[in-house]
């Protein structure tokens, strides 16, 4: 089999089967053997309460493998790897660089003339896991062994990911009343539907920080219901990717029974605010807050205000 042919078979499995189990993580080991000309192979999944890593499956010495989840992370050099973003060679990295517990307690102790560390990122850029190859003879691995392994890495990400992807549902945009956009890190909003709203991720609306929020880093929040500047009420979804966050949107009746400015004022009850603020905010009086939060609290069952504000938490109210 050719080593072309071999990584698409191996994409196929990690895509069935993931690599997180034992079982699994040995296939993937396999089938990175027909892929990798290699004398030792091992992937690694992060270990957070650590700092370092776990290895799945490996042909390492064990003690190798010890250095690997313990030790590899505090190395210098395997911050510039990470950071880097891509497989690197030990043949490319310049000479100045070639020292450091990495090539001190593995590389020469071993024998190795070269070899190849591929850190591996979930599609919101988490850092996720890593693979590392070794190799007696100096002539691999080859550009276009390092090109495979680049093709592999998102499906050897994902594989090592324990956050399932998200179940985004852009198959069928437009025809089932839901609508997206996806918001890339530069600010620019692509639309993935006719009838996307890209206003929803704009300031003034309260969406708009949170998207900015996610693409930052943050973990997306779960439903949200936006109470829109038109007066109508939109659920959404925020779904992170490779490319930016993904924004899916549609118009939904309220809950409860409850009327458009009822959910406003539920969010000025759920932030806190005093019945004079709300009405403020919402260029209402004071008593007809009073009036709207006394239907808000029956639509609700809710027996007071902090009752209600978790409903409104519950819901993920934005207005």
């Amino acid at each position: 089999m050719s080593a072309v042919a071999a990584a698409r078979e191996l994409r196929s499995f990690l895509r069935r089967h993931g690599s997180r189990s034992p079982g699994a993580a040995r296939a993937v080991l396999a089938g990175l053997g027909e892929v990798v000309p290699a004398d030792c192979v091992s992937l690694a999944v992060r270990d957070p309460p650590s700092g370092g890593h776990r290895t799945l499956a490996s042909s390492y010495p064990a003690a190798v493998d010890l250095l690997i989840d313990t030790r590899m992370h505090t190395d210098r050099l395997f911050t510039v790897v990470r950071e880097g973003g891509r497989a690197v060679r030990v043949r490319d990295l310049e000479p100045s660089r070639r020292r450091g517990e990495i090539f001190e307690s593995i590389i020469v102790p071993q024998g190795f003339r070269d070899g190849v560390t591929l850190c591996l990122f979930a599609a919101d850029d988490r850092y996720v896991g890593m693979l590392n190859a070794s190799v007696l003879d100096g002539r691999h691995p080859d550009d276009d062994t390092i090109a495979l392994l680049e093709l592999l890495a998102p499906d050897l990400a994902a594989a090592l990911d324990p956050v399932p992807a998200p179940a985004a549902r852009t198959g069928t945009l437009g025809a089932d009343g839901t609508h997206g956009l996806l918001v890339g890190r530069g600010g620019h909003v692509e639309l993935l539907s006719a009838e996307a709203r890209p206003g929803l991720v704009r300031a003034p609306s309260p969406l708009a920080g949170i998207v900015d929020d996610v693409l930052a880093g943050a973990a997306p929040p779960g439903p949200l219901l936006l109470v829109t500047g038109a007066g109508d009420v939109v659920g959404v979804e925020l779904h992170p990717t490779a490319r930016g966050v993904l924004v899916l949107h549609r118009e939904t009746a309220p809950p409860a029974g409850l009327t458009v400015r009822e959910l406003e004022v539920l969010d000025g009850v759920g932030h806190g605010l005093s019945n004079p603020e709300i009405g403020a905010r919402l260029g209402i009086r004071p008593r007809t807050v009073a009036t709207h939060v006394e239907h808000v609290l029956a639509k609700t069952g809710a027996r007071n205000r902090a009752a209600a504000a978790r409903s409104a938490a519950r819901w993920g109210l934005l207005a």
